[in-house]
């Protein structure tokens, strides 16, 4: 083994010959051991200052022969670790009663004098099985900062190299979050980094989209997908992850919003097949990046981080793409009767009409061919859906092809600083020729009035309007 050296020791056999020979010819390594020599000097000629130094040498020695180095990235972790082991090293050397460090041993110590010099030396066996092992534990504690960062740094780079760029953007940001989340010297730097090259990246994503403007009927497929192309300098990127946001028709009818996520194939493509429309009207489908799986885990970032992540989302929001479609219907072309029936709190007939007239001046603002008719009270009341088409043929021959009819009633009636009135019922859309049912739904309706007469007028009304809306959004 070297000799390792400390304070004011010079050569060994270059002034003293009397020095025993594991000094001057250090023992080498054997099946068992792995030998350490130290020395060190002090000229005051103190003892103990000269076992310190040599204690010192020898801790040295066996540090390098670890094959661990602090730097400005150890972590924490690993430092910490180094030192405690530094520790144990030494109080196995000085002998002190709380040494703890298994395999290592100081097998020989020797002193020499010359003039007021003190040189102490030290001989170290260090079986081979635990020296091994410490080394594999330091070495892994210090490999754990290239793991964890600079390996996802690097795959990160290979995968934007091979043209793999929303898998890079997520690499980028598994190496800021594990950046900021260590204890290294410079943490802040490497994660700002990263998180500024998932951004470069981000920003670079192109979606293109094709077959835009499409047009189908309500209640009628499009006839071809939605395609969208995800690009960065003009290459495909694969895997990208792509958040769809499409409208559809809620259980009680009115246009809401929904969202399904999808990711590119090979060429970069995606094709989403929009569900069968249900509402009548122009509207649009939103494609834009996807990026919550990766951005999920940064929300545990400090606030210090909050400003880039905020315009990663904004990039994101940034590079959507909106595609433009139209549904149509023929509903309002095929003439249709209307027919409704208004009962109060016993079930007797109002006599009024107000929900048809709400449902008439709604289709009619639709551009409906409607007309208001007037068919048995108690055919609508039992909803005798064959009595009604019969006496709707018996009466007015072919001019209609399709009819509206339902029934609603007051469910309550309560006054408390004017009157507030609810009213419920059923409508159902026929086909006249085949009596097939083309829409049917339960509805209800809440308003206020300074009377009750004038609330129950206002439900209503209000009733009739809101299921003609819903008509001439719905009907194919």
């Amino acid at each position: 083994m070297v000799l390792a050296l400390s304070g004011c020791a010079g050569s060994p056999s270059a002034y003293d010959r009397d020095l025993p020979n594991w000094v001057l010819e250090p023992p080498r390594s054997d099946d068992e051991y792995e030998y350490f020599v130290a020395a060190g000097s002090s000229p005051a000629g103190d003892a103990a200052e000269a076992e310190d130094r040599a204690s010192a040498a020898m801790i040295d020695e066996i540090v390098r022969y670890l094959g661990v180095r602090v730097t400005s990235e150890t972590t924490a972790t690993a430092r910490a670790s180094l030192e405690q082991f530094e520790t144990d090293v030494e109080q196995q050397i000085t002998q002190r009663a709380d040494a703890r460090l298994s395999g290592f041993r100081v097998t020989d110590r020797f002193r020499s004098e010359r003039g007021e010099v003190v040189t102490v030396y030290l001989l170290g066996s260090y079986e081979h099985a635990a020296l091994n092992a410490e080394r594999e534990r330091l070495q892994a504690l210090f490999q754990e900062r290239e793991d964890a960062i600079a390996e996802p740094e690097q795959r990160a780079r290979q995968l934007e190299r091979e043209g793999r760029s929303y898998e890079a953007v997520g690499s980028y940001l598994e190496a800021a979050r594990a950046a900021a989340g260590s204890q290294l010297e410079n943490a802040e730097i490497r994660a700002e980094r990263n998180l500024n090259e998932a951004r470069r990246l981000l920003a670079a994503m192109r979606l293109d989209k094709h077959a835009d403007e499409l047009e189908t009927e309500v209640r009628t497929p499009f006839e071809e997908p939605f395609e969208l192309r995800v690009t960065v300098d003009g290459r495909p990127v694969p895997g990208a992850r792509v958040r769809i946001s499409y409208q559809d028709a809620r259980a009680d009818g009115r246009p809401g919003m929904r969202s399904v996520v999808m990711s590119a194939d090979d060429e970069g493509v995606l094709r989403f097949r929009h569900p069968t429309p249900r509402v009548v009207g122009s509207a649009g489908v939103t494609m834009t990046l996807d990026l919550e799986p990766v951005l999920g885990p940064l929300t545990e970032l400090p606030d210090r981080y909050r400003p880039q992540l905020d315009a990663i989302r904004r990039t994101a929001v940034e590079s959507q793409t909106v595609f433009r479609y139209r549904v149509v219907s023929r509903a309002h072309n095929v003439p249709t009767a209307v027919a409704f029936l208004d009962t109060d709190l016993v079930g007797n007939a109002t006599g009024r009409g107000a929900t048809r007239s709400g449902i008439v001046d709604a289709l009619s603002r639709s551009e409906f061919r409607v007309q208001a008719i007037a068919l048995d009270s108690g055919l609508l009341q039992d909803e005798n859906h064959r009595g009604l088409l019969e006496q709707l043929r018996d009466e007015h021959g072919d001019d209609f092809e399709r009819l509206v009819v339902g029934r609603a009633g007051i469910d309550e009636v309560t006054e408390d600083n004017g009157a507030i009135v609810r009213v419920s019922g059923s409508v159902t859309v026929l086909e006249v020729e085949t009596g097939e049912v083309l829409y049917s739904t339960a509805v209800s309706q809440r308003s206020r009035a300074n009377s009750p007469e004038g609330a129950v007028s206002a439900a209503f009304r209000a009733l009739g309007d809101r299921i003609g809306e819903q008509l001439a959004a719905t009907l194919p």
